[in-house]
């Protein structure tokens, strides 16, 4: 007879897919939220951030740069999707598509900006949990007044 139930290993690797995909949504709920302690505690202290026209090295930088770019706007909303993981022990890679609304009430114009791109992120399994260690964002395509965030895309 041939068994249904899935093996410790096969269990732990889905288990592992699902808390780096939680440390993705937790890492948008924070930027939307502002909640900077969540936002840290999902990234190594090394880390690594690849913004496209800008990078960061470490977690204190990291940091820095979103509530910068966070604390100027009224709200955000990020919505993750198409979310694929890969695990390999102690390690995994993740790359998720976002839909993410900037709003800026007092920007010249339309107060709001939509904006769409991918989340490609590396993590290592830590004391703390899976935690961020890479992020590469990338912009694709962008819907509104650009003032909004105050610097130029691209």
């Amino acid at each position: 007879m041939t068994s249904t139930v899935a093996e410790p290993t096969g269990v732990r690797k889905l288990l592992d897919r699902t808390d780096v995909t939680e440390v993705l949504y937790r890492v948008a709920r924070a930027m939307d939220t502002r909640d900077w302690d969540l936002f840290a505690r999902s990234f190594t202290a090394d880390a690594q951030g690849d913004y496209g026209s800008s990078s960061a090295d470490g977690r204190a930088e990291i940091l820095a740069m979103a509530r910068a770019f966070l604390e100027a706007l009224d709200v955000t909303q990020h919505l993750l999707g198409n979310v694929e993981v890969s695990v390999e022990g102690d390690t995994a890679t993740t790359r998720a598509t976002f839909i993410a609304q900037h709003v800026r009430d007092a920007a010249e114009g339309d107060g709001q900006l939509l904006m769409g791109g991918t989340y490609v992120d590396t993590f290592r399994r830590s004391q703390d949990g899976w935690q961020i260690t890479h992020r590469r964002i990338r912009g694709l395509w962008s819907n509104g007044n650009p003032a909004v965030l105050g610097i130029p895309l691209g």
